[in-house]
């Protein structure tokens, strides 16, 4: 039952992302410094979003690090 269940959620996600990429379609410019990328927003968001997973995963991993350092230089 619960293979059913995560089937349809995954249709109903990659609808749902497809419906949003189709109706965000047009083009923005990014600029950083003296670069800039030209790309469409539904990408160009989702790139954002992987971005911040990353970085805040890894953010996560590094405070969680230094918690348990000092910790163990308690004991």
């Amino acid at each position: 039952m619960t293979r059913v269940l995560q089937i349809i959620l995954l249709v109903l996600f990659v609808s749902a992302l497809a419906v949003f990429t189709f109706q965000n379609i047009y083009t923005i410019k990014l600029t950083f410094f003296s670069w800039f990328l030209e790309m469409p927003l539904s990408i160009a968001i989702v790139l954002i979003y992987i971005f911040g997973a990353v970085s805040g995963g890894l953010l996560f991993s590094v405070l969680k690090k230094l918690y348990k350092a000092a910790e163990n230089k308690k004991q």
